[in-house]
């Protein structure tokens, strides 16, 4: 079974400028000290079969010379997989590192059920994009670590240049920019040319207005809910692809990948990065890892953890999107430059892979917000949405049935 990928279906492929750091990855030594009175195989629990995670396990076990096996568990099917593992978890079993992209972590972790790695790895040594780990903090913790994500932007087609100097993109932005240019259409990603996806996108970037998990509460039934939706009904019929020689706006998710399919190298300079009202950017990453606190094996899934988010494993070919640490980052956009090199593809005209490096780290450093990882919220956020795109409920109804059905779920 092939791993799954959360790359949308117009997502931007483009080669990634990412900086590189002077600070070095804490290095695992084969000899250091383990408890002997554990296991000696570390299970992880994913959904799909995962290239970067299986590569790591076998490195990880060459380290060690052997002594450790490291052995994933893949379950393979959305429906069931939270299921199995919330199950498992609550009888005091269940594999010693979780993948929890899939899963309502925030919940697993009220429970006690995850462990806090905060004192146990150095996060803050200047390895890694610090705004993007920190994006995962809930309640002061770190009981996810994301190993890569990308960064939803917005850049302007060269024949409409008035607004090029905008730093932020937001629902008021987007609705001034349609007035503006009452004819060019609006090219979205990551959640395709819709208004369910456009809308869903933006109630992310301001799910923290909309949804406090600490207090379980929800706040849909409002003014700026209803906005939302009516906001996006408004310029509806302009989510849709240009014509050719068109102008446009266009929104996307940047990431890097092995081969350009784009034909081209991007420049980061021209692009702009998707916020809420408070200049914030949105975290996207399919790849959380998580330690059950049942587990005997805490300290070699640490361990194991941090291996992940090394600058070896990091700058792999198996990894599909930006890397957490800003050291394989590096590596990777100047392997991925020559490679589309090679290939043939010729850069435009002043690229330069040291500014580009500049401003993706410009951009980078202001994601300071995950979106929902809670299905559940997603899926009554979702539906409501599009009953309303569909002409069966109005803005304020719909409202009305979210922050019911949200109220209801926040407090089970």
């Amino acid at each position: 079974m092939k791993r799954h990928l959360t790359i949308l279906s117009f997502s931007l492929i483009a080669i990634t400028g990412l900086s590189g750091c002077n600070s070095q990855v804490p290095q695992l030594n084969a000899s250091d000290s383990v408890d002997t009175n554990i296991s000696n195989e570390l299970t992880i629990a994913t959904l799909f079969e995962d290239p970067l995670i299986e590569s790591a396990a076998r490195r990880f076990e060459a380290m060690y010379n052997g002594r450790y096996t490291v052995t994933l568990v893949t379950h393979g099917d959305f429906t069931s997989y939270a299921q199995i593992v919330n199950t498992a978890l609550m009888s005091g079993g269940g594999e010693d590192i979780i993948s929890a992209s899939q899963l309502t972590w925030q919940r697993l972790a009220d429970a006690g059920m995850l462990v806090d790695l905060n004192n146990k790895i150095n996060f803050e040594s200047g390895v890694y994009y610090q705004s993007v780990l920190d994006s995962f903090l809930y309640n002061s913790g770190r009981y996810v670590i994301p190993l890569s994500f990308t960064i939803g932007t917005f850049k302007f087609n060269d024949m409409v240049t008035t607004n090029a100097n905008l730093d932020r993109f937001t629902l008021e932005d987007l609705l001034a920019f349609a007035h503006t240019y009452p004819e060019i259409p609006l090219l979205t990603t990551p959640m395709g040319v819709s208004e369910t996806g456009v809308a869903f996108t933006f109630f992310e970037l301001n799910f923290n207005y909309f949804i406090d998990l600490t207090n379980r509460q929800a706040n849909v039934d409002n003014e700026k809910f209803i906005a939302l939706l009516e906001g996006v009904q408004s310029v509806g019929d302009r989510l849709r692809w240009p014509e050719p020689g068109e102008p446009q706006l266009i929104t996307g998710d940047i990431f890097f990948n092995a081969t350009m399919a784009s034909g081209g190298l991007l420049d980061y300079e021209a692009f702009h990065i998707m916020t809420n009202d408070r200049g914030e950017g949105l975290v996207r990453t399919s790849s959380l890892m998580a330690i059950n606190s049942n587990s005997k094996n805490q300290e070699l899934a640490t361990r194991f953890i941090e291996f992940l988010i090394s600058e070896e494993i990091q700058s792999l070919p198996e990894m599909w999107s930006n890397p957490v640490n800003k050291n394989a980052a590096e590596i990777v956009s100047r392997a991925t430059l020559e490679s589309v090199l090679v290939e043939g593809y010729i850069p435009f005209d002043g690229f330069n892979l040291e500014r580009n490096i500049v401003a993706f780290n410009q951009l980078a450093s202001r994601l300071v917000m995950s979106g929902t990882s809670d299905p559940f919220i997603g899926e009554f956020v979702m539906t409501e949405m599009i009953r309303f795109f569909d002409g069966e409920v109005t803005a304020q109804q719909a409202a009305t049935n979210l922050q019911a059905r949200l109220t209801t779920y926040l407090n089970e």
